[in-house]
């Protein structure tokens, strides 16, 4: 039986990790990480180390995942993107200033 929820744990850990990276909507993401973290904290459960299971949910899972997506929402990346488009010459321009800096250093 344990052989059995470690596989099923292992393989949610796994398809959520590649479903994370994969995913193109950052709030997906952040979503399918919390799902990663919870698959881990059971295989944590299966070695017998509750506290770090619920370490992982407590803090991992609840406060830095909630920072995430409050930057994730604070961040409007439709402005950046339109902003990219917009002002290409100035940031050639800056390249080229950052290199000429960079060759004096």
């Amino acid at each position: 039986m344990v052989t059995y929820a470690f596989v099923l744990l292992a393989v949610l850990a796994i398809a959520s990790a590649l479903a994370m990276i994969l995913n193109r909507n950052t709030v997906n993401s952040a979503l399918f990480l919390v799902l990663n973290l919870v698959s881990v904290a059971g295989l944590y459960l299966l070695l017998q180390a509750q506290f770090l299971a619920m370490i992982q949910i407590v803090v991992y899972a609840g406060a830095i995942m909630v920072v995430f997506l409050f930057v994730i929402m604070l961040l409007n990346l439709d402005e950046e993107k339109m902003l990219f488009n917009k002002f290409r010459i100035g940031y050639l321009i800056s390249f080229l200033l950052g290199v000429v800096v960079l060759g004096q250093i």
